[in-house]
């Protein structure tokens, strides 16, 4: 099995019309990928879906339904968001063709990734979009620089075909990667210690703890590193109480 169909996972949050979920469906297949995730669909499964998902009906029937993205990327080690909106905080971003031949090394190491694409009308919301480790944009015309999902997800999938064809390097990490759910709470416990140091005001954390979040997601660590990290952070709020 292709590495890439493997561990790479499509993430569609709260998709409005059925028809989009089973355009997806498709455009996935025809680029060899299989693993789908729908976060809160309003309607699924559908007559719709089906019928816009051609010969990919296999891919609607694999389909997992979560009620929550965390539930959905929680054993994904690398997490990237569809944008294409400014942020006051910028985020680490990666061109479609860049972060597909990040994604395929990735895979390659057998490393699980999850792709975010939002919400018809109004994409990922700020919150959504700082779950992930980078944001992954689709350069276009900037008269008019609107794809509907399923040509998002098309020009995507084509991408990481593309890049599956040609041979990832060898993997160099001696410790697996935390998960998105690891990365989290060390991230919750983080904060906590910042807030038990008195370091910022609860009541007006500025920006820093937005800054702070996207260091560690960009960092990627390691089980070592990650809970050599939590390990710290114990023992400091032991120091403090």
């Amino acid at each position: 099995m292709n590495p890439i169909n493997q561990f790479v996972q499509i993430v569609l949050v709260e998709t409005s019309h059925p028809g989009n979920i089973g355009s997806v469906a498709r455009a996935m297949k025809n680029m060899g990928l299989s693993k789908l995730a729908l976060i809160n669909p309003k309607k699924f499964p559908d007559p719709e879906a089906t019928a816009l998902a051609g010969n990919a009906g296999n891919v609607l029937d694999g389909a997992r339904v979560f009620r929550t993205i965390d539930e959905a990327v929680k054993n994904s080690k690398v997490i990237f968001a569809t944008s294409a909106r400014e942020r006051t905080i910028e985020w680490p971003v990666a061109s479609a063709k860049d972060a597909a031949q990040e994604i395929n090394q990735l895979a390659a190491e057998k490393i699980e990734v999850s792709i975010l694409f939002g919400r018809e009308d109004r994409g990922l919301t700020n919150e959504e979009l700082q779950l992930s480790n980078k944001h992954l944009i689709i350069p276009a015309d900037p008269e008019y620089p609107v794809l509907n999902i399923a040509m998002s997800t098309q020009v995507v999938c084509y991408e990481l075909y593309q890049a599956s064809q040609s041979k990832p390097i060898g993997p160099w990490q001696d410790f697996p990667e935390y998960t998105a759910e690891e990365l989290t709470h060390l991230i919750e416990h983080f904060n906590e210690t910042v807030f038990n140091l008195k370091l910022i005001d609860p009541a007006n954390p500025k920006q820093i703890l937005t800054r702070m979040e996207r260091m560690f997601r960009r960092l990627y660590p390691d089980q070592m590193e990650g809970n050599f990290l939590r390990g710290f952070l114990k023992a400091v709020n032991k120091q403090i109480k």
